[in-house]
C-alpha cells in the first residue's frame, strides 16, 4: 500500500444562469396522463417533481459540444418546462388503467424552489 497523503480538492460551482426555452402549463389531469403514456395497465409512469405547489417535468437538451461548453461556463439550458398547479404534495397519483405516477418532493432543492417562485411570479400572475 502506498502512503500517499495528498488530499483531493473539492470546489462547488453552482449554476450561474438557467435558460428556459419553452414553458408549458397544463391542467393537472392532462399532465398526469402525459406521464402515463405508453405505460402498460398497472404499471408505473414517469416520475414527476413537486415543488411548492407545482408539479414539474423538465426536458433537457442533449449534451452537444456547445451545450457542454455552456454548462462549463455556468449556464444550463432547459428545452422545456411543463408544469401543473397542485398545492399540496402527494407522493403518488393513480390514473386510468391503474397506472401509478410517482411524485418526488424537491422543495428543499434551492434551484427547484427558486424555479417555482420564478414560474409563479412570471407566468401565473399574468394569466389572471
Amino acid at each position: 500500500m502506498s502512503g500517499n497523503k495528498e488530499r483531493i480538492e473539492f470546489e462547488y460551482q453552482p449554476w450561474k444562469k438557467i435558460v428556459v426555452h419553452e414553458i408549458i402549463k397544463l391542467p393537472l389531469q392532462h399532465f398526469l396522463s402525459g406521464a402515463s403514456l405508453n405505460v402498460e395497465e398497472g404499471g408505473i409512469g414517469r416520475p414527476l417533481a413537486w415543488v411548492n405547489g407545482l408539479i414539474l417535468e423538465i426536458a433537457h437538451f442533449r449534451d452537444t459540444d456547445d451545450i457542454i461548453k455552456e454548462k462549463l461556463n455556468g449556464t444550463i439550458h432547459y428545452g422545456a418546462i411543463s408544469y401543473a398547479i397542485h398545492e399540496t404534495f402527494q407522493p403518488e397519483f393513480k390514473v386510468s388503467g391503474n397506472i401509478r405516477i410517482p411524485v418526488i418532493n424537491v422543495s428543499d432543492n434551492k434551484i427547484f424552489a427558486e424555479l417555482a417562485t420564478w414560474l409563479k411570479k412570471n407566468f401565473e400572475t399574468k394569466q389572471e
